[in-house]
This record gives C-alpha cells, structure tokens and sequence, in this order.
C-alpha cells in the first residue's frame, strides 16, 4: 500500500501505533531516545517493536543530544534517520553518520526572508526540513502562501495543523515533500483508537 505522500509519524511508543502504520504505508516511523523527554522509549523496546514491522524506516528523535551519542543510538537501533527537534552547528551535523531531519518551528513573528536564509544555510546538510508551529493551530491563507513558497525551494515536510478537512486540499496548494502526523498512547496494553490518524492515513491511500 502506498500513500499519496511521504509521511512521518512521530513519537511512537507501542506496538499498536507502529503495526498499524507500517501497514497503512507510512514511510517513517519515529521513535523519542533522548531520555527524560516525553514519549521516550528505550533502544532495546525499540528493537523489539521493529522486529514487528516491514517496509518502514527506523527514525529517532533526538533532543539536544550530542552527535556521539546519536552515531551509538543509530547503530545500537539500527536508524536510517536521526530527527533533531533542536539546533546543531553544521559541523556537528556533518559529524552525524545517518540522513537528518532538522525540525524547525515557525511563529507568528517568523520573517520569511531569514527563514528562508537559515534553510539555505542548513539544507546541504539535511535530508529533510520538518516545519513545526505553536502559534499555528490550522493552516488557512493566512499561513499556507508562506509555506507554498518554502517547499518551492526546500525538502519540506508539514507537521501542524493537518486534519481530515484540510489535507488533501494543502498538499495541492503547498505540495511539500511530505507530512507529519503524531503517534498517541495506548489506552492499555494492546488497546488502542486511531480514529485521528485513521482520519488523515486513509485520504492518503492512493
């Protein structure tokens, strides 16, 4: 099964989450390893719940952890990608062994033009740019020509403010390199809703 975009969901933390996204055809699948942070998840259950899963790609998220540690985490759980939801100089970036994804967010006080300048700066270094926001709740005019231009120019990945009513809709519009959806909690072991990713996943089946 193939989806109309790439598509990231992140922070995944049960065997239900990842099985049900491997088999509704998400690309990656992105695991919390920096510990203390929420939705961490140990290596070890990392390498179990992806011993469950085919045809996806191990990503882990990172906070502000140094590139030594990431090179170990890569190797220990096998990632083919590192997301770094902070700021690294592009030498430490260089010093990373695995494509990166750098995590970026955008505000209300974002300038275009510097934002613009930061990604040119950065994008031989990474392989993808996740946009983030907290001030952007939905993705309306008053959001979506800044975006449209930015994923003219760089590989972007979109991941706030996507819902089943808008969607399919942005992806014409803004035509990122892909989305990013979120993983959720178990209600209890084995026992979970996916009404919110189900929502968005199922638009996508080609």
């Amino acid at each position: 099964m193939a989806l109309k975009t790439l598509t990231l969901v992140s922070q995944i933390d049960n065997l239900s989450d990842a099985r049900y996204c491997a088999g509704m055809g998400v690309d990656i699948l992105s695991f919390v390893l920096t510990e203390g942070q929420p939705g961490y998840i140990a290596a070890d259950a990392i390498n179990d719940i992806a011993g469950w899963v085919a045809g996806v790609q191990i990503a882990g998220e990172f906070y502000e952890s140094p590139a030594e540690e990431i090179n170990e985490l890569a190797d220990t759980c096998n990632l083919s990608q590192a997301l770094l939801t902070s700021t690294y100089l592009t030498d430490e970036l260089s010093s990373i062994k695995i494509p990166v994804i750098q995590q970026l967010t955008i505000n209300k006080d974002t300038i275009e033009e510097e934002f613009i300048r930061y990604l040119e700066v950065y994008q031989n270094h990474v392989s993808l740019f996740l946009i983030v926001s907290d001030d952007f709740t939905s993705l309306d005019e008053t959001i979506i020509p800044f975006l449209k231009d930015v994923a003219s120019q760089f590989p972007v990945i979109l991941g706030f403010g996507l819902n089943k009513d808008n969607v399919l809709y942005v992806l014409d519009e803004v035509n990122p390199k892909g989305i990013a959806l979120r993983g959720g909690k178990e209600i209890k072991p084995g026992l979970k809703s996916f009404d919110a990713l189900a929502d968005v996943l199922e638009l996508l089946e080609e």
